[in-house]
């Protein structure tokens, strides 16, 4: 006896959006996963990342982002973790 195969595409109906509608969709849904979390609080290493970090202030060069970790710290220092995310920083900032 012989597997017939199953393609779904032909059986479970989907709306056609056009290029618009379907931008708006996405969007729309990614603003409705977002909405939940906005008031939400500072969790687990947040408030190191952010609050604590010395990059992140106006009065911090900007040219410290390139020579620090994610933390703050210098990426030479023993005591920096080495994660190495300067665009992240710079969004923060």
């Amino acid at each position: 006896m012989a597997l017939t195969q199953v393609y779904w595409d032909h059986h479970i109906p989907l709306p056609k959006l056009t290029s618009l509608q379907a931008k708006v969709t996405v969007a729309l849904v990614a603003l409705l996963c977002f909405c939940n979390s906005y008031d939400g609080e500072f969790v687990f290493d947040d408030s190191e990342a952010i609050v604590n970090n010395k990059d992140l202030r106006p009065t911090t060069p900007l040219s410290s982002i390139w020579c620090n970790d994610f933390w703050g710290s210098n990426l030479r220092s023993n005591s920096s973790h080495k994660s190495y995310r300067p665009l992240t920083v710079l969004t923060f900032r």
